[in-house]
């Protein structure tokens, strides 16, 4: 069994049962994988925004180990969206100002 360490996260998501009874949909759970976290969350919030349960994490043997369960996802979702967080640059004067 070959193992292809290029992708390193993956995105598991399952049809709740409320939408399962009333379809044809035959596997309650499937997963996908990917080699960045940026596409894991790409396809993890197309999937929960169509309603799914989704949870995501790393494949072993990648370090940091990170799971991501099903309660918390909207958090991670969210870390995608947010510009990174770099505050504008500031200057203090420490001289004392000049006075005539």
């Amino acid at each position: 069994m070959s193992i292809d360490l290029t992708k390193v996260w993956y995105v598991s998501f399952e049809v709740p049962k409320r939408i399962r009874k009333t379809s044809a949909q035959r596997q309650p759970r499937q997963s996908e994988t990917f080699p960045t976290e940026l596409d894991a969350q790409r396809f993890a919030r197309r999937k929960f925004e169509q309603g799914y349960i989704v949870t995501a994490g790393t494949i072993n043997p990648c370090t940091p180990r990170r799971a991501i369960p099903s309660a918390v996802i909207q958090h991670w979702l969210a870390e995608a969206s947010e510009p990174p967080s770099v505050g504008p640059a500031t200057f203090e004067d420490t001289k004392a100002p000049d006075l005539p």
